[in-house]
């Protein structure tokens, strides 16, 4: 252990002349375990709803879906998708098709999209374990299922056999728009509600791939290729590289990440906006260090002036000033920590903060990661450095005590 260090752990531990700094050094260690503990936590919390939010996303998402490059439509390939098949991670291949309309049931009508699948994408889409009402019978040629939104909103009765919803979309190929020749009716019956997520809980209709085909008389385009790969594969990304050079510059293909991706960049930007938002706060919890540093500074004067004296330059008893700041946001960074910890371990037992009773869970989901750890120590260290660097400077101000006999 070197000089400087020895008096910098002597000074944090040992007497002082004014009770008021050990006050100040206590309050700055209080203030930075706080704003440690609130950094780690602020940041598990997103991590928490990062992980759920995507995982209810990607549960009802293919493994792999394939979209146009160009347009919204693209024309079926028989044999670009029998390539895809004879990849050996791939299991079923799903065709869909997608068309803006407007739906009608009884008096009330709403805008969203009408969905054509074929039966792979069912079990791609993990369409049963989302089924909240009903069943999931696309197998009749008329028959539809609603998301759970749409549902509510048109107020579907499955009980009802003789009311129906009606799908009304404009023919897009026609130049022309006529409201006697362009809106085209398709006739389907509900007969059960789905719940993925928000946003397509609020649009979509889903019903057989032939149906919508022949309304909008079109046998060839699809909008989306959705693939499942076998389960427990690991080698999804080398599935990925296989199709995109299958692809070309034809199609794009998305893997689950991909799928969700605006998703987790704004889940992302809240979560570093956030976290600079509390680093302000720590960083106006860092003037308290600033105190606690530049009263030792000041209680400590003589010793400084004999440490000059006995040849120590100003940067050396600088730097033991600095090292004692940094000393003190350890102490405090350390119990920060430990106090996250704690907290997390005690909401994921006792579900100590909820949630409103209408959300999916019923407390804040939180998930601890390593990197946050390092990233929220080299946030404060640096902090309490800069901190501690403002006070060192009026050491330069106190001169060496020289005696002559």
């Amino acid at each position: 252990m070197n000089l400087g260090t020895k008096i910098s752990l002597r000074y944090l531990f040992g007497k002082t002349s004014a009770n008021a700094i050990h006050w100040i050094t206590g309050i700055t260690i209080l203030g930075l375990t706080l704003g440690s503990a609130s950094l780690i936590l602020v940041l598990s919390v997103f991590n928490g709803f990062e992980d759920l939010l995507s995982g209810l996303f990607s549960k009802h998402n293919p493994d792999i879906k394939i979209v146009s490059k160009t347009g919204a439509y693209f024309e079926e390939d028989s044999f670009f998708i029998q390539k895809i098949k004879q990849i050996p991670e791939v299991k079923s291949i799903g065709r869909s098709l997608e068309k803006t309309a407007m739906f009608q049931y009884g008096e009330a009508q709403d805008f969203g999209i009408v969905k054509g699948i074929d039966t792979n994408c069912i079990s791609i889409f993990a369409l049963d374990s989302a089924i909240v009402e009903g069943v999931s019978d696309l197998n009749q040629t008329h028959h539809a299922i609603i998301a759970l939104g749409v549902f509510n909103k048109l107020g579907i009765d499955l009980q009802d056999p003789l009311q129906e919803l009606y799908v009304f979309s404009p023919d897009s190929k026609l130049k022309e728009i006529s409201l006697h020749k362009s809106i085209s009716r398709l006739q389907l019956r509900p007969e059960g509600a789905f719940s993925f997520h928000q946003e397509s809980d609020n649009e979509l209709v889903l019903c057989p791939l032939q149906t919508l085909r022949n309304y909008i008389g079109d046998s060839m385009n699809l909008s989306s290729l959705n693939i499942e790969l076998h389960k427990g594969s690991s080698a999804s990304e080398n599935a990925v590289k296989q199709i995109k050079t299958l692809a070309g510059d034809l199609y794009i293909v998305k893997d689950r990440a991909k799928q969700d991706e605006t998703f987790l960049k704004i889940m992302k930007l809240e979560k570093w906006l956030f976290f600079a938002l509390f680093s302000l706060t720590l960083l106006l919890v860092s003037f308290t260090l600033v105190g606690a540093v530049w009263m030792i500074v000041l209680d400590k004067r003589r010793d400084i002036s004999i440490l000059k004296s006995l040849g120590m330059y100003n940067h050396q008893v600088q730097r033991s000033f600095v090292r004692l700041g940094l000393m003190i946001s350890s102490i405090g960074l350390f119990i920060g920590f430990l106090l996250s910890i704690v907290f997390y371990f005690l909401q994921k037992k006792y579900k100590l903060i909820g949630v409103p009773e209408e959300f999916i869970i019923d407390s804040y989901p939180m998930e601890l990661r390593a990197m946050d750890f390092v990233i929220v120590g080299i946030t404060v260290m640096l902090i309490s450095y800069l901190a501690s660097l403002i006070p060192t400077y009026k050491i330069s101000e106190f001169k060496p005590i020289f005696r002559e006999e």
